[in-house]
């Protein structure tokens, strides 16, 4: 607004001088977030994944081990995925049961590094999908017979929050939900990307954090800094193997695959 009023001075629609600008004389308002991140460890989110069945269970893996947004993995079709490339691209958003072209910054409508690990658990997804055509989105909704993705709310409400109880992860109490004895006010898919985050914060993994999470500023780190697509997908398949150890027991030939491949 300051800059609208600005223009219109130098336009001569206003008189010139701050006092004819009424943006000088608003002042903002101080707002707190009682919002509190829950971060859970390889071992805890394993615990919880072993609790879910398809197609949860791959959507949390997704994001748990890519970071990516809720919304973008709702918006997800198969045709935006190449095993052949080893690639996800965010090409669209699905928030507040609307869809929306492009993603929430520049560096997020951008590519998602693609373990072989998790482009053959989106194979075998796909293989059971009753929607598995190109065009069809991977989380499509039964209940709206594929037009359009699943609700992450409903997913969440249903079946992660559920899954992270029975695991033991989340404890409940006269209706609230505790975690180590701190009471837990936020608990779904954005848990899991601050846990990765700090994953790879506590394996030295720093300079691929803004790649694979594709912000576009993280203050702690250099702003030029970018990941090589070998390191990202190293430091993806190592969260992968804490994740999916137990069901996947060709985790082992896929990296030594993978390491040949780059070697």
């Amino acid at each position: 607004m300051g800059t609208l009023f600005t223009f219109a001075q130098s336009e001569g629609l206003l008189p010139l001088g701050e006092q004819y600008n009424p943006v000088h004389y608003v002042k903002g308002i101080e707002s707190t977030s009682d919002y509190e991140s829950v971060v859970l460890t390889p071992e805890q989110t394993l615990k919880v994944l072993q609790q879910l069945q398809q197609p949860e269970y791959t959507m949390l893996v997704l994001v748990a081990a890519t970071g990516m947004r809720m919304s973008e993995l709702l918006g997800l079709r198969w045709s935006d995925i190449s095993g052949e490339r080893g690639e996800i691209r965010i090409r669209r958003t699905y928030v507040y049961g609307e869809l929306e072209t492009g993603a929430k910054t520049r560096l997020s409508k951008s590519v998602v590094a693609m373990h072989h690990v998790l482009g053959q658990l989106l194979k075998e997804w796909r293989a059971e999908s009753v929607y598995s055509s190109k065009d069809d989105f991977v989380f499509a909704s039964r209940k709206l017979k594929g037009r359009k993705p699943r609700r992450g709310s409903m997913v969440v409400a249903d079946h992660i929050k559920p899954a992270a109880v029975r695991a033991g992860v989340i404890e409940v109490k006269d209706g609230k939900k505790y975690m180590g004895g701190e009471l837990v006010k936020r608990f779904g898919f954005h848990t899991f990307r601050h846990s990765l985050t700090s994953w790879l914060m506590a394996n030295d993994e720093n300079p691929q954090i803004r790649a694979m999470l594709r912000w576009t500023n993280l203050n702690m780190l250099s702003h030029y800094t970018h990941g090589f697509e070998a390191d990202k997908l190293e430091a993806q398949g190592a969260v992968l193997e804490k994740l999916v150890r137990e069901s996947n027991r060709e985790l082992d030939s896929w990296n030594k695959t993978a390491t040949a491949a780059t070697d």
